[in-house]
């Protein structure tokens, strides 16, 4: 063993001589440690290049400060490629972006690659330290500051500056990259939701959005496209579908129920045809069914009469059992057409007679169908031509006090004089007008006959008569008609003398009515009766609901009242209730005076109009036999304690 001293052993000549080693020693220990937090540093700098999505610069200054000790950063790139001006990409603070950047040496070294540095500041410089980044398709530089006048950036700095400067240029090709492939990938997602998207659009464009069937375009491609392809023995049909009261569903539970039966319907026809079949919706409560083939009649018959059957069974829709049934118009292709629009409107006039006889049944197209349409559509243009010419004129029936035999108002009720000058009947145009949207016009015209004649029935039947106007469901439900009706009523100050009769259908939905028509009526001063009571779809909670000064009881409860028990127990309960609700009652349709006998001393009833005193008369023919008019009432209120015994009206121009 050697007695001389150890290889590892250090001998130091004095103490001073080991703190200077010990000094050395932990002056390179934290030369170390600072590398290593510098190290660290820059390794959370480059991280934050990685997962920044947008602005990956904030937080990487942040980082960086402590590292470099700089006062301002920019990261310049050029703009458009190699060569192109340089734009600043981010700063910090933000207000350096703005400042421009002119050509030098030390850019252009950066650019090239070459980490640049100012060793040592000078009076009226800013050290700078300049860093090459790449930014995939184009160079870049970060260009750090000190304030002026303080130590420049030294070796240590530049040797720090050139790992973080090949390592972030790193990090952006594969943040590039990155972001390349979750570009493709988003891409993709937004070529799939697109492809779903254009999915959707066709499904909207081609199916009705409530029930999910083909809509009229795809149904009249359908057509045309399978009798292209017809041979001379096919068959096939176009049944027209229709919903039976289907208005009445919406006005009295609401347009949810409505769009629920709806769909029921259509997927109870559904259930019901082939897959050769096509059923599609092309208005609101209008259906059409192409069936394709027909083997023969039997089995058309067979198919129909199975869809009849199932829109009769009860429908439950959000807890409402409804019954309903649908109206089927059928066109057999060739016998009833070799065309599209021939078949179609052939279904359709087929439709029409079904619902205009008897609803819930099916009809085939005849010739005498196609006939009766034929008529429709002359007399379609007749009453047009009517409107246009202002040949609607209002009659007038009186209403009488049944107490004293005296004129209290008039009906007002609309008559068409045809080509010929004949008067006609409602009943032969009103719901064609209804359908052709003439009311409205027609209504204008009517109230110009009366108004014009106002002042000689008013000099023959005095200046209180009331004057009572029929008005549709539809208009008293519109708003903007209302407006106009009742503000020509006020300017010819005839509000107090004026009733506005409207069925009970009107009153279906009693809320909206009271909501948007009532005060319109009530500010200014207008009665509302409720017409034909009785005989529409809504009940006793109309009186509570709705506030109406009048109630007319319908013809069908008056006529022969005399001898049916149970019209008597009625009438005379809706009497005694309306008169306990301050409602006016009057009879409508009394022809005889047992009729006139029982109203009067068994249901209390103090007004009443019917044949029993006039008819519906022309203004001037009605003023003209003002005479005769009283003098039969007066007959009548002679007669009044003394039963009739069927006695029939006497036959003047004021009885039938």
């Amino acid at each position: 063993m050697s007695s001389g001293a150890d290889e590892h052993d250090v001998n130091f000549a004095s103490p001073e001589e080991l703190r200077e080693v010990i000094f050395a020693q932990r002056r390179e220990l934290d030369s170390l440690r600072r590398e290593t937090d510098h190290a660290t540093l820059l390794l959370d700098a480059l991280g934050s290049l990685l997962d920044a999505d947008d602005d990956p610069f904030h937080k990487v200054f942040t980082i960086l400060r402590p590292v470099f000790g700089f006062s301002q950063a920019s990261v310049l790139a050029e703009t458009d490629g190699p060569g192109s001006p340089l734009g600043c990409v981010a700063s910090d603070p933000g207000g350096v972006a703005n400042r421009s950047w002119p050509p030098s040496r030390a850019l252009d070294k950066a650019l090239a690659g070459t980490v640049v540095a100012t060793l040592a500041s000078t009076a009226d410089a800013e050290p700078a330290l300049y860093l090459p980044l790449g930014f995939r398709d184009r160079r870049g530089l970060m260009i750090l500051k000190r304030p002026v006048s303080s130590e420049g950036f030294d070796r240590r700095d530049i040797a720090l500056a050139r790992k973080f400067s090949l390592l972030a240029s790193h990090a952006f090709a594969t943040r590039a990259a990155r972001r390349s492939e979750l570009e493709r990938q988003r891409l993709h997602v937004v070529a799939e939701e697109l492809k779903a998207a254009q999915t959707a659009l066709r499904h909207r464009a081609d199916h009705d959005a409530l029930t999910g069937l083909p809509n009229r375009a795809v149904l009249e491609d359908a057509i045309a496209g399978r009798l292209r392809g017809a041979g001379g023995n096919h068959t096939l049909a176009l049944a027209f579908i229709d919903l039976d009261g289907f208005k009445q569903v919406n006005d009295l539970y609401g347009h949810g129920v409505g769009d629920g039966l709806l769909v029921a319907m259509a997927r109870r026809i559904r259930a019901r045809i082939r897959d050769s079949d096509v059923l599609a919706r092309i208005s609101g409560d209008e259906f059409v069914l192409l069936v394709d083939p027909v083997p023969d009649r039997h089995a058309l018959d067979e198919l129909v009469t199975r869809i009849l059957a199932a829109l009769k069974k009860p429908f439950v829709i959000d807890g409402v059992s409804l019954r309903a049934s649908g109206s089927i118009g059928v066109a057999v292709y060739p016998e009833h057409g070799a065309d599209p629009a021939e078949l179609r409107r052939n279904a359709d006039q087929a439709m029409y007679r079904a619902k205009s006889t008897a609803r819930g049944t099916a009809v085939y197209f005849d010739a005498e169908i196609g006939r009766e349409a034929s008529r429709r559509r002359d007399f379609e243009q007749e009453l047009r031509r009517t409107v246009d010419t202002g040949r609607f004129v209002g009659v007038l029936q009186p209403e009488v006090d049944l107490l004293t035999m005296q004129v209290t108002g008039f009906e007002i009720l609309a008559r068409r004089v045809d080509d010929g000058g004949v008067l006609r009947a409602p009943a032969e145009f009103i719901e064609l007008a209804a359908h052709l949207g003439l009311l409205d016009s027609i209504t204008d015209l009517v109230m110009d006959s009366v108004v014009e004649a106002l002042p000689r029935l008013d000099a023959a039947f005095g200046a209180e008569t009331t004057l009572s106007l029929n008005i549709s469901p539809t208009q008293a439900t519109t708003p903007a008609f209302m407006r106009a009706l009742l503000a020509r009523v006020a300017s010819l100050s005839l509000a107090h003398r004026f009733v506005l009769e409207v069925t009970e259908d009107a009153f279906l939905n009693a809320e909206g009515f009271q909501r948007d028509i009532a005060p319109l009526i009530l500010e200014l001063g207008v009665r509302v009766s409720i017409d034909d009571f009785g005989t529409g779809y809504a009940s006793l909670s109309t009186l509570l609901d709705v506030h109406a000064h009048e109630l007319k009881i319908d013809r069908s409860f008056v006529c022969g009242i005399h001898a049916h028990p149970r019209a008597q127990v009625l009438v005379e309960s809706l009497a005694a209730a309306s008169r306990k609700l301050g409602v006016q009652v009057v009879a409508e349709g009394i022809e005889t005076e047992d009729e006139l006998d029982f109203c009067v001393r068994r249901a209390g009833i103090e007004r009443g109009q019917g044949y029993l005193f006039a008819r519906p008369l022309p203004i001037d023919e009605l003023i003209d036999g003002q005479g005769e008019l009283v003098a039969r009432l007066e007959s009548l209120g002679a007669r009044s304690g003394q039963a009739a015994c069927g006695l029939e009206p006497q036959a003047t121009i004021l009885g039938r």
